[in-house]
């Protein structure tokens, strides 16, 4: 296996700081609406976890993706994200399966890697980006 790219690495560990403040907000949310209970919680790392591993597969998949033929690179991009596809799936049914998650707090951090990514602008450390 090829060695990670330093770029996978450093928006894999933004996105993991971003959906880990997001997580926390979502749980002041159930808090404050009277909502809030462990399945919350266990919901809110299983949903977030997967989020945060589904960014990092489809970070090394373009990585590996660059190195190839156009119509071999397509091939890989659309296989990893079917595969990516199934296993939301399957984390979004576990957590309405299993009694010890909430699905709402399941779910909901599949989108916090695309709020963070909205706001990555404004942690940028040039002015036009990086």
């Amino acid at each position: 296996m090829k060695k990670i790219d330093p770029a996978v690495k450093k928006e894999t560990l933004f996105i993991l700081w971003m959906t880990v403040i997001i997580s926390l907000l979502m749980e002041a949310v159930f808090l404050i609406i009277g909502k809030w209970d462990t399945t919350v919680l266990f919901g809110n790392l299983l949903g977030a976890a997967a989020a945060v591993l589904n960014f990092f597969i489809m970070g090394i998949s373009v990585q590996s993706a660059l190195g190839k033929e156009e119509k071999d690179a397509k091939n890989v991009i659309k296989l990893s994200q079917s595969l990516r596809f199934i296993m939301l799936v399957a984390v979004g049914a576990i957590g309405y399966l299993v009694t010890c998650c909430n699905v709402i707090a399941t779910v909901l951090p599949f989108l916090f890697p695309r709020i963070a990514i909205a706001f990555r602008p404004l942690f940028s450390r040039e002015r036009g980006g990086e």
